[in-house]
């Protein structure tokens, strides 16, 4: 992912702070296509910035997906300015063969480059397997990301 435009203040003479910025990318691995998005990201007053993205896929089938994401950014200790990022995404699309995101729970980590303003996140697909059934609403995750094991009671 990459800012094609961005602006950062801290209005209040203070660490906190706030950005917009606007960009595009790329996606990869179990879902192929571009990214558009725009994120509105506040700054506390430790540093910590939360991202606040909204934005979306346009896969190589053609489907569109939504995205959000909410997380932190925190300061690496080490040189350069990279900024480790743990996020929470929420993927949503009426195209049938995405459905099954519409209740899935997805975590990601990754990195910002401040410097180049790039970042980039792996992103991983938390499969409920405690609950009894599968949700009642939207579609089942494909099994590839089931755990093969049983459930404890």
């Amino acid at each position: 992912m990459r800012y094609a435009g961005a602006s950062w203040h801290r209005p209040y003479g203070g660490e906190e702070g706030l950005g917009f910025g606007q960009g595009d990318g790329t996606v990869s691995g179990t879902i192929e296509g571009t990214l558009s998005w725009a994120n509105f990201p506040r700054r506390r007053e430790d540093g910590v910035w939360t991202p606040n993205l909204c934005g979306a896929i346009t896969t190589g089938d053609g489907a569109e997906l939504l995205v959000s994401m909410h997380g932190q950014s925190v300061q690496e200790d080490a040189p350069g300015l990279e900024r480790a990022i743990l996020a929470r995404l929420e993927l949503t699309s009426e195209a049938g063969p995405y459905r099954w995101l519409n209740t899935c729970f997805v975590v990601g980590e990754g990195e910002i480059d401040e410097e180049r303003e790039t970042w980039w996140l792996d992103a991983y697909v938390c499969v409920n397997e405690k609950a009894h059934g599968p949700p009642a609403l939207g579609a089942e995750p494909p099994e590839r990301f089931r755990q093969a094991g049983t459930r404890e009671e």
